[in-house]
């Protein structure tokens, strides 16, 4: 962190008269780290805001129920692709410097996880060897209708020994569902993708659906399609496929 003199000149009035006083204070410049930061944050707060003005819109009817979801998808695309694009651009600024920005966005950890650089969230790999990371594993959100009790909270997260948390997986006990803001930052581009999977290769096998931590009301919650990049709200004992995450800004 770089710091620079700034002068300033102050002039008071004393029983003599007025008085000029020059003062000097340290004003400090941001780091490449702290403005990668900064911008990251930034970029993080319009996106949550846009999100939930879509999701308000539609829960509260003001999207049109008639085309329903499809107006949804059409919402949360556009906060996704301008919220996506900002790596860019962080990137571009951070060109050098070694910061966080300066680097690609997804990394894979050697670990079965993926750090995305912007959103710092820590993602599971996905796999097709049978074991708790099987792409083809499927979980429902709910056993009795509405709360969050099915297997992906009890089998997949946490309640069992071979569970995610219950081994801690990749050194970390506090993975969960992703709720459907985070969710769709892993789609690329908008809906409807031009290819499918709808996700970068470097995540694994995906399947189709995967659970968001995010209700939409009584029996239902949102999940997300890696097929073709849309968000639909399923049935909550449905069984559909699980990603963990953990972290975040």
């Amino acid at each position: 962190m770089k710091t620079l003199a700034l002068a300033v000149l102050v002039v008071a009035w004393t029983a003599g008269g007025l008085l000029a006083i020059r003062l000097a204070h340290a004003v400090t410049t941001p780091t490449p780290e702290q403005q990668c930061q900064r911008g990251r944050y930034a970029a993080a707060e319009r996106y949550a805001a846009c999100e939930q003005r879509a999701l308000a819109q539609y829960l509260g009817g003001g999207i049109n129920f008639g085309v329903g979801f499809q107006n949804l998808e059409v919402a949360v695309a556009l906060c996704r692709v301008k919220y996506t694009k900002t790596w860019v651009k962080l990137q571009a600024r951070a060109s050098g410097t070694g910061a966080t920005c300066d680097a690609s966005r997804f990394v894979d950890n050697g670990d079965g996880t993926i750090t995305d650089n912007l959103t710092a969230l820590q993602w599971e790999k996905k796999t097709n060897d049978a074991s708790v990371h099987d792409e083809s594993n499927t979980y429902s959100w709910s056993a009795t209708g509405s709360a969050a009790d099915g297997t992906a909270f009890t089998n997949f997260l946490g309640g069992i020994a071979a569970s995610l948390n219950g081994t801690c997986f990749a050194g970390q006990c506090d993975w969960r569902l992703p709720n459907l803001a985070e969710l769709q930052t892993i789609l690329p581009g908008p809906a409807p993708c031009g290819a499918s999977p709808c996700i970068d290769p470097i995540f694994g096998p995906t399947a189709d659906g995967y659970w968001s931590s995010t209700p939409s009301g009584g029996f239902f919650a949102f999940d997300v399609s890696f097929l073709n990049g849309g968000a639909n709200g399923v049935n909550k004992v449905s069984p559909l496929s699980v990603r963990a995450v953990r972290g975040g800004p």
